[in-house]
């Protein structure tokens, strides 16, 4: 492959710039308040921390699920508004919103029910479990009115606005910042509620966010918004099309999302440090991390709007563009990580050992991050034209098969610090890559679903 053709015009970067950045910015806003947040827990102590990042770690799976199945939809969604065909692009967000809203209802029935269940995995202190349930009980209502803010957000980007977007998240990230301050430390004549004013806070910003999202779809969203009473309407061919799309990708998200709340059980078994070194870790790096969103974007815009408009060839170009330029970048923010680890853990309130082991696994990560960068640019753009089965063989198949075992067995068969457990792990995203590559080079996804799902 020649360098050339890694290399894209003027015109190329003024589009990706364009259709990222906004996203990028609006994430880098986002993680710098959750960093905010973070430290704040974390002047509660090692146990409090530990609480919320447990919490946090159940909610990724539910994140990632709800990603999963409207990211089915959403490669529909694409490509149909890159074929002006927007009466079944409002179908696929109609899906969106159905589907999210029944992953909300089971996972506040399974954390009503099995809560502290779920909690006794990662840790048996008592008070860490009590400070967890606490969070978990008013945490939990906040999946409903996400899911409405994540159907219409994904789909504005995939139809590539996305400033917009921004400004929501601003407004509701302020909120939640200004309220964390408030009722966490009980500040303007407020009681110090701690880490349950932490999930008050953060269930009020869903809400705020939820409603200036429904806002802007009512003023910018006409491509795709569609009125409540429409909302079972969809053709049953594109329901098939998408579910047989949505279903193999939820499944996979379940399953690496599944397979990252593994590797968080597996380090936790090294005490309370690990686990609050683990959410310090996965805090700063967020920070950097950013550009993984970025990419998504992109390559849902820059190839999946050409596939579905049937530019095969500009598309293929636009991928192999796109997978150079996010490595170049996260060589970059690898840099930036990298110089983040030596004082921000100072910022926690939690022993030197959890210091150092956080200091430790960032640096890891700012090593890694081309790698993960460059694997998450193939796994989109295999997305981008459907092709499942590769990015459930790169993706969750790959975990399960590999660092899964390999964390497990490091956990308990052996005592090796968890510094050198990350760092095990991490080193198997090489591999990984390498199999990426070869599914990328067969070219099953350079197609139009549009014309070749047949359901026209």
């Amino acid at each position: 492959m020649k360098m050339k053709s890694l290399i894209g015009d003027r015109a190329f970067y003024k589009h990706l710039i364009a259709v990222a950045a906004p996203l990028v910015l609006q994430q880098l806003i986002t993680t710098s308040v959750q960093l905010v947040d973070n430290i704040m827990v974390g002047k509660l102590g090692e146990s409090a921390i530990g609480s919320v990042s447990i919490v946090n770690q159940l909610y990724f799976v539910v994140i990632l699920i709800t990603f999963g199945a409207m990211g089915g939809a959403g490669v529909f969604s694409a490509q149909y508004f890159g074929s002006k065909n927007f009466g079944k692009l409002k179908q696929t967000f109609r899906f969106k919103i159905l589907i999210g809203l029944l992953i909300a209802v089971v996972s506040f029935i399974v954390f009503s029910l099995f809560g502290e269940n779920l909690l006794r995995l990662f840790t048996d202190n008592p008070v860490t479990i009590k400070g967890g349930l606490e969070y978990l009980n008013i945490a939990k209502w906040s999946a409903f009115p996400w899911i409405i803010s994540v159907a219409i957000s994904n789909t504005f980007r995939e139809t590539g606005i996305t400033k917009p977007l921004l400004k929501v998240s601003v407004v509701a990230i302020a909120t939640n910042t200004i309220l964390n301050f408030i009722l966490i430390f009980g500040l303007l004549g407020f009681p110090a509620l701690g880490i349950a004013g932490a999930a008050i806070a953060t269930l009020i910003s869903r809400f705020v966010e939820m409603s200036l999202s429904v806002l802007l779809l009512k003023k910018r969203g006409s491509a795709f918004n569609t009125q409540i009473t429409q909302l079972f309407h969809i053709d049953k061919k594109v329901l098939f099309a998408v579910i047989i799309m949505a279903l193999p990708l939820t499944i996979n998200e379940a399953l690496w999302s599944t397979s990252q709340t593994v590797f968080y059980q597996a380090y936790s078994t090294r005490g309370d440090s690990a686990l609050a070194a683990m959410s310090i870790t996965g805090s700063i790096s967020q920070l950097v991390f950013v550009t993984f969103g970025g990419i998504s974007t992109a390559v849902a815009v820059l190839v999946g709007n050409a596939l579905g408009n049937n530019q095969l060839e500009e598309a293929k170009d636009n991928a192999k563009k796109l997978i150079a330029f996010s490595v170049f970048i996260a060589i970059i923010a690898g840099m930036i990580l990298f110089l983040l680890s030596f004082f921000i853990p100072e910022l926690y309130n939690v022993p030197n050992a959890a210091k150092q082991i956080a200091e430790f696994n960032i640096r890891v990560n700012a090593i890694f991050i081309p790698i993960y960068s460059f694997n998450i640019a193939l796994y989109f753009t295999l997305r981008s034209g459907g092709d499942m089965k590769s990015t459930i063989m790169m993706d969750a198949g790959y975990m399960w098969v590999l660092p899964v075992p390999v964390a497990l067995g490091l956990a308990y068969f052996t005592s090796l610090p968890v510094i050198y457990m990350f760092l095990i792990v991490s080193m198997l995203d090489i591999p990984k890559m390498i199999f990426g590559i070869s599914r990328y080079r067969k070219g099953h996804w350079i197609k139009n679903l549009a014309l070749d799902s047949d359901i026209e």
